[in-house]
């Protein structure tokens, strides 16, 4: 098992892959490294398949729908092409949670032309251990590929199911993104999903919040997106990477909400 937590740490795994691409060349005899994530991924299935996950093997993917069908619940497996038979079979995986509601919101009234149905996409080392990063596990390691086997269902058995189950109360939900606890992706993403449960009020108090967080970084951004929006009107699409103060600009006035209360 390994960890990526900081970019030296990203920087030494791209390295190790290029030497494996080297590796890849010497004809190393052994069973086909898509074979052995093949498999993997199809045992990890047969231990959740009996809590109502759905595996699609040709994804990699497990799905698992909430009791009222409003939302879903997917851990998705990952590898890589720089695999050598014998010697490393990398293993990712992520978990993500969507909301039917949310995309049928966005889609409805989106943000000129931005929808979203995500509420949260996350490494799978979060359950293991929020402070350590993203987990890579070997599975040409065996003791790698027997302590996956048995972390993964474990964990999504219990503190997944247990996320799964917390994210689908909007109250619970709605009062930790106003204590600074919890945020989809973006201020975009966190506002539609107030404006989708009908919490305005609260949507502009997230934004009122945002903005005095990151007043320094993001104020004259901020200001010069609202003069150009009232300037010039909204724009023909939505561009991310425009910055915060764009976004908030551009949501409060779209969204015709009023983030001026003292």
């Amino acid at each position: 098992m390994k960890w990526i937590k900081s970019l030296n740490d990203l920087k030494e795994h791209i390295f190790s892959n290029k030497e494996r691409v080297v590796e890849n060349k010497k004809n190393i005899i052994g069973e086909k490294p898509s074979d052995v994530y093949d498999n993997f991924c199809n045992e990890i299935s047969e231990k959740l398949t009996d809590i109502g996950f759905r595996y699609f093997p040709s994804l990699h993917k497990l799905k698992l729908e909430s009791n009222d069908k409003k939302y879903l619940l997917f851990v998705k497996f990952s590898s890589n092409p720089e695999n050598v038979a014998n010697k490393y079979i990398e293993l990712k995986g992520t978990f993500y949670i969507d909301s039917i509601e949310l995309k049928k919101f966005t889609k409805k009234n989106p943000l000129i032309n931005y929808w979203n149905k995500s509420i949260i996409g996350r490494d799978l080392g979060i359950l293991i251990d929020n402070e350590k990063g993203n987990v890579i596990w070997n599975l040409a390691n065996e003791n790698d590929y027997n302590s996956a086997l048995k972390i993964i269902p474990e964990i999504c058995k219990t503190k997944l199911l247990a996320y799964f189950e917390q994210l689908q109360n909007v109250e619970l939900v709605t009062a930790e993104i106003l204590k600074d606890n919890f945020d989809l992706s973006s201020p975009v993403c966190t506002t539609q999903y107030l404006l989708c449960h009908n919490k305005i009020k609260e949507a502009e108090n997230y934004l009122i919040n945002f903005l005095k967080k990151k007043e320094k970084l993001i104020n004259d951004n901020y200001i010069e997106s609202k003069a150009e929006i009232n300037k010039n009107g909204f724009p023909k699409h939505y561009i991310m990477g425009e910055g915060y103060g764009y976004d908030i600009a551009l949501l409060e006035k779209f969204y015709k909400l009023n983030l001026n209360k003292k």
